[in-house]
């Protein structure tokens, strides 16, 4: 019936061939088929569904993030999501359907009878695929404008605002829209080609079958359609992006052309022969076509690697902050020199220098708060920055972007490491031992070698040959304990010496960023202890370490010796005994400042140690000295309202707090290192527990106890001494057996006292 009626009005039409004419007889044609309320619940259904959770669910409304439109945080919350399932499945439904009705009647021919060219009858049914799928776009961004902004005046939260980021919302928009072209036109070529409805069904579903699989192994198949879209889609915010496009809208543009050309030539030609092989002339340009594309794929997805500048390094950004911050500071991570202190100007930074700096390891340090990143000469990187009063977040772009990606991800699942290692398995079967060896060594050289970013981006040179050095020191460590383990002597337990020479020869050259990193340092002294075991042995590696040629090398590995030394001494004669007698072997003064600093930082966390003299105010603020709480233990926690792990562990210290309330030997005192007094006094309005606050008005002068994090907890004796420089967390066993301990021992020190 619906057939019949699209026939008598085209034979009505009077106008002449053209697209705009096709046009409207393919949307003619659609409308009993019930794509567009297909197009309208596809695009509603998840707002709708959000909305009414929220509506019901105070839990699922609860927001406690850094302030954010709440439309944008809808669409980013749910977009992968409805891209990934709404709209290729929209787009597979429409495609099959549009294409399945003129094959079942005829249609195609029926159409070539009118003024209507193939051209436009393909381009026709491609542009109301398009449509339909514009419609859907429509109706999720508008609906879910809709619902955030009334749920935000009927539950308002603090931190969610009402509105529309326009640029934000336009660029998210169209890249969603370039993105469904991809899919588009691959759905119409496959409905085209292929008559029955089933096969390009089971084709788009194996596309959500390939973009799990992908998402498993965390791999990207650039010649995927489907995956395309998803990897697309891996930057919900589209802010984060380095360019306004991504490389997989270049893409889906690239696969748009192709298959539209495939679909419409294999259509206007009754077949693929016909189509590309019936003459000379055709095979010529299947084949130029062929190349020219194969040529185009290879330019759109060929690896992006930094471009670094030859003269000069930059470090910019911006800072989103309630409270206007006035400078940002770069620090070295290894010695804690500053590098630079940035002026903010209009929540914008910028630093631009022809230093000669090194490739090594550095922070942004801002309002108390920091981010470590990687950086050398030539490097130009952009730091985003959104904080409140108790979050931080930080978003790196640049030249270092892969980078920080790779560093920031969790990738010590190791099976070997974390268990065979670990456990000291197959002690009495090296063959098995040195094949997981081998194998895990494989797997990380495999990651690094196809690691690249949802942007394509791939690693600088200089940090792939850092983590190859990295990664071989790890397995090299790995073997020297397993031979300590079983034998250094007994050939059967050594590795083979291929292996071992490519372990070797990765760091014959080490980078200075390895020489800096613990894993590098351990390894090296671990060398140089005696094979056999000797009593002496940590008299022998200084005496190695003194042998050795002067240079950095010996800086980073005596240093490294003479900390460790002395952090496993208790006894502080002792321990300067050590530090005196190596400390002439380091040449360089960096070094030998930062070793006297963690020594000096020992001696003063030394138990019995008097606690250093700072200035306190409490919460009336009158200045407060720990003297007035002489005579009793005192239980500290450093912390701040912007540490999310202090908020974890302060209501479990008030908690124990409260069990002991009725013991006057104990205090329980929360210092509070925030630089701004107002927002630990606003933040006090809502605390009330056993736990008394304070404010240090000084929080630098926490260095020399060494304090670099928070949470820290410390406790002092009755004298005001230093008991416990690095108590155990309180939601940790350790710290309620030290408090029972402490019962008893104040008892008797109160006896002895009086």
């Amino acid at each position: 019936m619906v057939y019949g009626n699209f026939k008598t009005k085209l034979r009505t039409m009077k106008k002449r061939s053209t697209l705009a004419m096709a046009f409207k007889a393919e949307w003619l044609k659609i409308k009993g088929l019930g794509l567009l309320t297909i197009a309208i619940i596809f695009g509603l259904i998840i707002p709708a569904l959000l909305f009414t959770i929220d509506m019901f669910s105070e839990d699922s409304r609860l927001y406690e993030g850094l302030p954010i439109n709440a439309a944008t945080k809808t669409i980013t919350d749910t977009i992968s999501q409805f891209g990934n399932f709404f709209m290729l499945l929209l787009v597979i439904i429409a495609a099959t359907r549009i294409t399945q009705i003129d094959h079942k009647n005829n249609g195609w021919t029926f159409l070539e009878t009118q003024p209507v060219s193939k051209l436009s009858i393909y381009s026709a049914k491609f542009l109301v695929l398009t449509t339909l799928t514009l419609m859907m776009f429509a109706v999720y961004f508008l609906s879910s404008i809709l619902f955030s902004n009334l749920l935000i005046l009927i539950y308002p939260q603090e931190g969610l605002q009402t509105g529309v980021e326009m640029y934000w919302l336009f660029q998210t928009l169209v890249r969603l829209f370039v993105l469904s072209l991809c899919i588009i036109s691959f759905q119409l070529m496959l409905s085209t080609i292929i008559t029955g409805f089933i096969w390009p069904f089971a084709i788009g579903f194996v596309g959500f079958v390939i973009n799990i699989v992908a998402a498993i192994r965390e791999e990207t198949y650039d010649f995927v359609p489907y995956n395309n879209v998803d990897t697309g889609l891996t930057f919900k915010d589209s802010f984060k992006l380095n360019h306004f496009f991504n490389y997989t809208e270049y893409l889906s543009l690239f696969w748009t052309v192709l298959f539209f050309t495939i679909g419409y030539f294999w259509y206007s030609r009754r077949g693929f022969k016909s189509a590309f092989l019936s003459t000379t002339k055709a095979k010529v340009f299947s084949v130029i076509g062929l190349a020219f594309f194969v040529g185009l794929y290879f330019f759109i997805t060929k690896p992006i690697y930094p471009q670094k500048f030859k003269d000069h390094s930059v470090i910019s950004g911006s800072i989103q902050s309630p409270k206007p911050v006035k400078n940002i500071t770069v620090i070295s991570t290894e010695f804690g020199d500053k590098i630079a202190e940035i002026p903010v100007t209009d929540g914008m930074f910028r630093w631009d220098s022809k230093d000669d700096l090194p490739f090594a390891e550095y922070s942004i340090n801002y309002d108390g708060k920091s981010y470590p990143f990687l950086f050398s000469k030539g490097d130009d990187v952009h730091f985003d920055i959104k904080m409140n009063a108790k979050l931080s977040e930080v978003f790196m772009k640049g030249t270092r972007k892969a980078e920080d990606l790779y560093e920031s991800r969790n990738r010590e699942n190791s099976n070997f490491y974390n268990f065979i290692a670990a456990t000291k398995m197959h002690a009495d079967n090296p063959s098995l031992f040195y094949k997981e060896a081998r194998k895990e060594w494989k797997n990380r050289m495999k990651e690094l070698n196809k690691f690249r970013t949802a942007e394509n981006i791939y690693f600088a040179e200089d940090f792939k040959e850092y983590q190859i050095q990295k990664n071989a020191t790890k397995m090299l460590s790995a073997i020297y304990d397993y031979q300590k383990m079983t034998s250094f002597t007994d050939k059967k337990f050594a590795p083979e010496a291929q292996f071992l020479t490519e372990l070797q020869s990765a760091i014959q050259k080490p980078s200075p960023l390895l020489y800096s990193r613990d894993i590098y340092k351990s390894w090296k002294l671990k060398e140089l202890l005696p094979k056999e075991g000797n009593a002496n042995s940590d008299s022998i590696v200084f005496a190695k370490l003194k042998a050795m040629p002067a240079g950095v090398s010996k800086d980073q590995l005596l240093s490294s010796h003479i900390i460790s030394m002395t952090t496993l001494e208790n006894n502080e004669g002792k321990r300067n005994l050590i530090f005196n007698e190596n400390i002439a072997g380091i040449q360089n003064p960096k070094f030998k400042n930062y070793v006297a600093k963690k020594v000096e930082i020992l001696n003063n966390q030394q138990k019995g140690k008097a606690f250093p003299i700072m200035v306190f105010e409490d919460a009336d603020g009158k200045k407060v000295s720990l003297s007035k709480f002489k005579g009793k233990f005192v239980v500290i926690d450093f912390w701040a309202t912007w540490c999310g792990p202090c908020k974890e562990t302060s209501p479990v210290f008030a908690y124990q707090a409260k069990k002991n309330k009725n013991n006057d030997q104990i205090v329980f005192l929360a210092i509070s290192i925030d630089e701004d007094k107002s927002k630990w006094k606003l933040d006090l309005k809502n605390t009330q527990s056993n736990v008394k606050q304070w404010w240090l008005s000084d929080p630098n002068a926490l260095k020399q106890l060494g304090i670099e994090g928070i949470p820290r907890f410390m406790m002092l004796d009755p004298d005001g001494k230093i008991f416990n420089a690095n108590m155990p967390r309180p939601n940790e066993t350790n710290f309620v057996d030290i408090l029972e301990k402490i019962t008893g021992k104040s008892s008797n020190y109160m006896v002895q006292v009086f």
